[in-house]
């Protein structure tokens, strides 16, 4: 499933880095997780001055992750 963050930046935002940092926080901060969620992309709305953060979330948030077993 995916989600979407929208970042306003501030003074502190110097780079990418610091944009990707913020969203990755943000993200694990809204899944109650405590791994880095794949950040898919992050765009800049002009019109709005803004950032949107695209992140790829779990079905289920509470649910732990599923690990793949080969026989």
């Amino acid at each position: 499933m995916l989600r979407a963050l929208v970042i306003v930046p501030n003074e502190q935002m110097k780079d990418f880095g610091s944009l990707l940092a913020v969203a990755r926080a943000e993200a694990r901060k809204r899944e109650h997780s405590q791994e880095n969620p794949l950040i898919r992309t992050i765009s800049f709305i002009p019109e709005l001055s803004v950032y949107v953060a695209v992140y790829e979330a779990s079905e289920n948030p509470n649910a732990p992750t599923q690990k793949k077993v080969t026989a």
